[in-house]
């Protein structure tokens, strides 16, 4: 007995007739009637009274059909379960270029050539509109509303800089304060992308409200708008290196912000066995790396 006579016989209970059970199996009906009698004889019961001219399951065809369809039904759940187990589902901020975390997620897929990496790379506030839908997120820590509820292994800490144009009065200062910057207008980056709200948050530990006047979905972008001398920026360090910053100054800034890349799932979660590969590759590498 196999899954497929199971799955046979289930198709003529639901038709009740041999010719239309075989057109919905795509086998031809003495086929069918074959696999029937096959069946019936490992099992050593009648499972179709075949001298009536109406279709009739006996009392123990009944039995076989109601576990037929709960062996269908787990078979098909574990069929599924070891299908997701084989991809792992990440949603990521757009974080992935400047701090080379391809070369993390690249290594581990040599290593486990069997599993699948499923990466989207999207703004912050869609992958948590999201969430439900990945096994981790890679996000910076600050947009984790309740920390509680997840566990987070930081990937990346960066610094924050201050970014100028190149003729501004405080370009080429080996350092800065933020709140030097208190009566500049600022670019920053769109809401809800993380850099936004890192940056926001840190003008107002500094001291002051940012005097915001254009928000962009790209860095180069802002870039492009602070070397025209429309303002002025807060940048990441890692970020600045990917950019291309021709006419502006990067300056560090000796505030001590802190705004970590993590990787992260619902503490609620319990983990596959994949899963739990993958976070603890890429645990072991980040430490490594540092």
């Amino acid at each position: 007995m196999d899954i497929q006579q199971l799955k046979y016989y289930l198709a003529l209970c639901r038709e009740e007739n041999f010719t239309e059970a075989g057109f919905a199996c795509n086998i031809s009906q003495s086929s069918l009637s074959k696999q029937i009698k096959k069946l019936e004889k490992e099992l050593d019961v009648t499972l179709i009274r075949r001298n009536t001219r109406k279709f009739e399951i006996t009392k123990e065809g009944q039995i076989v059909r109601e576990y037929a369809e709960e062996i269908i039904r787990l078979n098909e759940d574990m069929l599924k379960k070891l299908h997701s187990s084989s991809e792992i589902r990440i949603g990521s901020m757009p974080v992935l270029a400047p701090y080379h975390l391809s070369v993390h997620l690249e290594e581990f897929h040599r290593l486990h050539p069997n599993i699948r990496l499923s990466l989207d790379e999207h703004p912050a506030d869609r992958i948590l509109a999201d969430i439900d839908s990945y096994d981790f997120l890679i996000l910076r820590s600050l947009l984790v509303a309740d920390e509680k509820k997840y566990i987070s292994q930081i990937l990346y800490d960066d610094v924050l800089c201050a970014v100028v144009y190149d003729t501004h009065p405080l370009a080429g200062r080996t350092s800065v304060y933020l709140n030097e910057l208190k009566d500049e207008t600022f670019i920053f980056p769109e809401k809800n992308s993380g850099g936004y709200e890192a940056f926001y948050e840190s003008c107002k530990k500094a001291g002051f409200e940012p005097n915001i006047q254009y928000n962009f979905p790209q860095t180069n972008t802002v870039f492009s708008f602070v070397r025209e001398k429309a303002g002025v920026t807060v940048s990441f360090q890692k970020v600045c290196l990917s950019c291309d910053c021709s006419g502006l100054s990067v300056i560090p800034l000796k505030d001590d912000f802190h705004y970590p890349i993590a990787l992260i799932y619902p503490r609620s979660r319990k983990l596959s066995e994949v899963q739990k590969a993958f976070f603890n590759f890429m645990k072991k590498a980040v430490c490594n790396s540092l």
